[in-house]
């Protein structure tokens, strides 16, 4: 009960809930960093709430008054809320972890916290109330198909780029070869535009692929698409049109950019780290790497 609780996310779901909005519990964290792979987490949960028509107001401010609540509760429990630039009205949480247990030791740090709060868990039935429709998504880290994830530093991102790829079962083999290739180019061309990918363990039907692309400003895509244009070769082997297995899986790719969202965000945490590294406990330093963080 403790994991489903979890994953219905208090703050925009359920009374009595975990908050998936990228919390990062300090106690549940064991951050794994590599010289290869950086910072990026190797389990992530991610859930989206799309704001019921005329809402949108009305859910920044009860985010921002749970954030209120954190704070002032003292409750070690940080995220980062990412809000839709394009697409229908919605906000998406990221969270991460080193791998799915930590997840369940999350519930129970912050039920222990909600216990005493109740003030706060009636904020987040509020916030309930506002959510038209939700998905809660469980996923893993691709090392294989990630690109110069050494250089993703998650705390200075202001915007995300999410894709999302789905397409018929059997064709994992050819997508991630498609990847490996897109890669390769890359690299031959020196295009500094890393990039993170999951492959989704639960949430969707079909087999679906995530990138994540963070970004310190929009100005960042003109640099990647002149780049690619000089890079792209017509017809060429990793040109997907020349890839007959996208019409056969019936790849579909839907792609959003999303600002990370100060007022929805709880990262005051991060905020004293980096005053000083000193007063850091390891645990809260091991939270602080897998936030988004929110520039003023």
């Amino acid at each position: 009960m403790r994991l489903q609780g979890f994953l219905i996310r208090v703050g925009s779901l359920a009374l009595g809930g975990m908050v998936v909005a990228g919390c990062l519990p300090a106690a549940a964290q064991n951050v794994t960093t590599t010289p290869e792979t950086g910072v990026t987490p190797n389990t992530l949960l991610l859930y989206r709430a799309d704001f019921l028509p005329g809402k949108e107001e009305a859910y920044q401010q009860t985010e921002a008054d749970i954030v209120q609540g954190y704070a002032g509760a003292k409750i070690p429990i940080y995220w980062s809320a990412l809000q839709a630039v394009t697409g229908p009205p919605h906000v998406l949480y990221f969270d991460g972890f080193d791998n799915f247990g930590d997840i369940e030791k999350a519930g129970a740090d912050l039920a222990q916290g909600l216990d005493a709060h109740p003030e706060i868990a009636a904020l987040q039935q509020k916030l309930a109330d506002l959510v038209s429709a939700s998905r809660t998504t469980l996923a893993f880290r691709r090392d294989d198909l990630g690109y110069r994830l050494n250089k993703i530093d998650l705390a200075k991102a202001n915007y995300v780029r999410v894709s999302i790829f789905q397409f018929r079962a059997g064709y994992e083999d050819e997508f991630s070869e498609a990847v490996r290739t897109r890669a390769r180019m890359y690299e031959t061309n020196d295009i500094d535009t890393p990039w993170m990918f999951y492959q989704v363990h639960s949430g969707f039907s079909l087999p679906t692929y995530i990138e994540f692309q963070p970004m310190n400003s929009l100005s960042e895509i003109d640099d990647a698409l002149e780049r690619n244009a000089k890079a792209r070769r017509p017809g060429g082997a990793g040109s997907l049109s020349a890839q007959k297995w996208i019409r056969e899986a019936d790849l579909s790719i839907d792609i959003q950019i999303y600002r990370v969202s100060q007022s929805m965000s709880h990262e005051s945490a991060m905020e004293a780290a980096e005053a000083g590294a000193k007063r850091d406990s390891a645990p809260t330093a091991r939270a602080r790497k897998y936030t988004l963080r929110v520039k003023p």
